[in-house]
């Protein structure tokens, strides 16, 4: 039988500046019927501009070459005309950030009732709204009909998400792509969104090619694996044999790296902050809601509450992780600590100030002392800045008087110091790769000499060698300038690595916190444990076996109703 995909010696080459940049080399694979195939690799390793030049969307300056088959038809070479009868209706794809796919101002039903115009135009509209809300429902919308007239800035990341995978699956595809499509989204939102890829792929007998730099990933959802390195293929396999037993030398590196921040790593138990430790931010009886739109001139108000009654305490010179699902309230706490968001009840201090009652002056004070990393560099780095500039305008801001010369010292000090050199003080945000913007953030963040900084998903965006590095780089701050630190992510096995204490959130409240070692080795609540048991990790097997039981579980619970 032939393969479905069958790709030969594919080049992708673009041209910029008068050089030519090959992005991928000589590449060859096959894709079966059924099959889940993973693409892994670092930033730039070429996994992404594989599958767009399968789909004919490379940019303008792209050029491919070689050879792309599927189901016996010539994909390279292609008329856009053609290629328009393949991609969306034989070739389905979903994207990483599907707040950027999803147009907010169309809703949800006349964005997917457009893929069954395009393919299906023989569709009456009656039957096209019900295949829709079909889809809807297939993928687990709640309320599909009423979802279908909304749109998608009413839906949370996870939602979207399945929007996005319902409308790749309106034409019935023999190929589901899907790039990097749980990168955004916390720990159970991704098991819940790899486990329906798994079963519309059951479902719709459907092949899937998989990019991610996320070997947990991999290791619960593929059956053969591609490992990519600067556009050169460097091991392609069956999932044990990448995993049990790499060929590679890369393959062996990725592993490694994966496998240094677990959440099962062995630590030792933390003393507790003592307290004769200063206290950086204070908490109390804190509470923030926001009043909701009416659905209805009569109808009565109604409130979210995002940050719900919460009591803590940030002690100097630690790191503190604040866990939780989407929503659970974590950048609205964060927020309140910036002073971005007035609490609607209780009160935060920073820095033994009432953030609700102090002035202008002291207000611009206490932002000196605070900064924050967010978690993508590329939107929060000016791009019409050079480093430089960017790196300049807190000290532009906080300290007026300074020098020039003062002023390039701390500039090239503090580049220096997140393991970048000089010379890259002249380039602008896109000529960097997203580690070294990550970088040239923490940079900006640091030089006004702050003491709390808080990280915001500050790694999540981040390959596994990148995200090493990163957290390497804040362990050494931590460590050398003896920082306070809120470390917001809904990664775990990073908050393992670099966390002192942890807060557990859900629904805007507390639901577990203590040292790191305790919260992880002993979690009390099922919440948590949930939360940990969600963490995909890079062994096969070991993956089966929890997707196995989350099948039985479903499958009884579903019976008992």
């Amino acid at each position: 039988m032939s393969s479905l995909l069958s790709v030969k010696k594919l080049n992708v080459s673009f041209s910029s500046r008068g050089e030519t940049i090959h992005a991928v080399n000589n590449l060859s694979f096959n894709l079966d019927q059924n099959e889940i195939l993973g693409i892994v690799g670092e930033s730039g390793s070429g996994k992404s501009q594989t599958v767009l030049s399968i789909m004919g969307l490379l940019e303008s300056n792209g050029r491919s070459s070689g050879s792309v088959i599927f189901k016996d038809t010539e994909l390279i070479g292609l008329s856009s005309a053609e290629l328009n009868k393949v991609r969306g209706n034989k070739i389905g794809m979903i994207f990483q950030d599907p707040m950027s796919s999803l147009n907010p101002y169309i809703s949800i039903g006349q964005q997917m009732s457009g893929v069954l115009r395009q393919h299906r135009p023989d569709y009456a509209k009656a039957e096209t709204k019900e295949r829709c809300i079909e889809l809807l429902d297939s993928v687990g919308i709640p309320k599909p009909a009423q979802r279908y007239e909304g749109y998608s800035f009413e839906l949370s990341g996870g939602m979207r998400q399945r929007v996005m995978i319902a409308s790749a699956l309106l034409t019935n595809p023999d190929l589901l792509i899907a790039d990097e499509p749980t990168t955004a989204l916390d720990v159970t939102v991704q098991e819940k969104i790899l486990d329906l890829i798994l079963e519309v792929r059951e479902k719709f007998s459907m092949a899937v090619i998989l990019i991610t730099h996320d070997l947990g990933v991999v290791a619960r959802t593929c059956q053969n694996v591609l490992v990519m390195k600067n556009g050169d293929p460097q091991e392609y396999g069956g999932i044990n044999q990448i995993f049990y037993s790499p060929r590679s030398d890369y393959t062996k590196e990725l592993l490694e790296k994966s496998r240094e921040v677990s959440i099962y790593e062995d630590q030792e138990e933390e003393a507790k902050p003592k307290q004769n430790k200063d206290v950086v931010v204070s908490a109390n009886e804190t509470t923030v809601s926001f009043e909701m739109p009416k659905q209805t001139l009569f109808s009565s108000k109604e409130e979210l509450i995002a940050v719900n009654n919460i009591s803590i305490k940030v002690y100097d010179g630690e790191v503190l992780g604040v866990v939780g699902e989407s929503g659970s309230g974590k950048s609205t706490l964060a927020k309140t600590f910036l002073a971005l968001q007035k609490p609607t009840s209780g009160s935060v201090e920073v820095f033994g100030q009432n953030l609700s009652e102090i002035n202008k002056r002291k207000m611009k004070e206490a932002h000196k002392k605070t900064q924050v990393v967010f978690q993508d560099p590329f939107s929060s780095l000016n791009p019409r800045m050079t480093v430089y500039e960017i790196l300049a305008e807190p000290l532009n801001s906080f300290f007026s008087a300074m020098s020039k010369d003062s002023k390039d010292k701390d500039i090239e000090n503090g580049i220096t110091e997140v393991g970048l050199g000089a010379d890259y003080l002249g380039r602008y945000p896109h000529e960097l790769s997203g580690g070294q913007c990550q970088r040239v953030a923490i940079a900006r963040a640091l030089m006004p000499k702050p003491q709390l900084l808080i990280c915001d998903e500050a790694v999540s965006a981040l390959d596994a060698s990148i995200r090493g590095e990163i957290i390497d780089l804040l362990l050494k701050i931590k460590r050398e300038k003896k920082l306070t630190m809120i470390f917001i992510a809904h990664d775990l096995a990073v908050v393992r690595k670099i966390c002192d204490r942890v807060i557990v959130m859900k629904t805007g409240e507390i639901v577990e916190k203590g040292t790191t070692s305790h919260v992880f080795n002993n979690p009390e609540k099922n919440y948590t444990k949930n939360l940990l048991s969600s963490v995909p990790l890079p062994d096969p097997e070991l993956e089966q076996k929890k997707y196995k039981a989350r099948r039985a579980r479903s499958n009884s619970s579903s019976d008992s109703m």
